[in-house]
């Protein structure tokens, strides 16, 4: 199993914006998973994003504070706590909320567009996830600071060594993977879970992500340089 644990990327500011969103994301997901899960069908029915119901716009954010298992709510949370400080660093507190908020959003669009136009028959099936809004930080990361080193582990069982990926490489991989995905799904191939995968979601996503980065980089002011421990 390969995991991905940090990076290597030294930030100037205390990303307070990041941390309040991974509180919300785990308080939330806790509160109906564990506390109240009598509690998980009626809120996801009534808080959840269904593409034939895209006109009650208030799921696209509402969505993205929800998730469907631990594991779901765990890997989300850690590519957010991997990217979300640089990005809040680069942007400041407030503009990075903004993004985070409208790269969900985007997420969200070309979620509802892919499905109604294509994929019809699932267009009642709720969704659910961060994963559309971490995925437009990873479009920013990549754009941001394409040569960070992203540290991995590897772990079978008892053996655990560790290495790091350049985030072109790393990030590349992953947008690779998205558009097999995204291929399998289109032509009706995609097998099991990754059927159900909000695939066009994490790629609206990332290119909403992408494209707002390469224009601060070009317009925006360039930042001071954090020193590295």
């Amino acid at each position: 199993m390969i995991i991905p644990v940090g990076d290597k990327n030294p930030i100037r500011t205390t990303p307070f914006v990041t941390w309040a969103l991974i509180a919300a994301n785990v308080a939330i997901s806790f509160y109906y998973m564990i506390y109240r899960p009598e509690r998980a069908v009626p809120i996801v029915n009534e808080y959840a994003l269904k593409p034939d119901q895209w006109m009650d716009l208030r799921t696209a954010v509402t969505s993205m504070f929800l998730h469907g298992d631990l594991l779901h709510l765990f890997g989300n949370m850690l590519f957010l706590y991997i990217a979300g400080d640089n990005i809040e660093d680069r942007l400041g507190h407030s503009g990075y909320l903004v993004f985070y908020l409208l790269a969900g959003v985007a997420a969200a669009a070309a979620h509802v567009a892919y499905t109604l136009q294509f994929s019809p028959a699932s267009a009642g099936i709720p969704t659910v996830g961060a994963s559309g809004a971490i995925s437009g930080l990873m479009g920013a990361y990549l754009v941001f600071f394409p040569s960070g080193k992203i540290k991995f582990i590897i772990w079978l069982i008892i053996f655990v060594r560790s290495f790091t990926l350049p985030a072109w490489g790393a990030i590349g991989f992953w947008v690779l993977g998205q558009f097999v995905m995204a291929h399998d799904q289109y032509n009706g191939i995609a097998k099991n879970e990754a059927q159900m995968v909000a695939v066009f979601a994490h790629l609206g996503g990332f290119a909403f992500g992408f494209v707002v980065a390469a224009l601060v980089r070009m317009f925006g002011k360039p930042p001071k340089k954090a020193s590295a421990d």
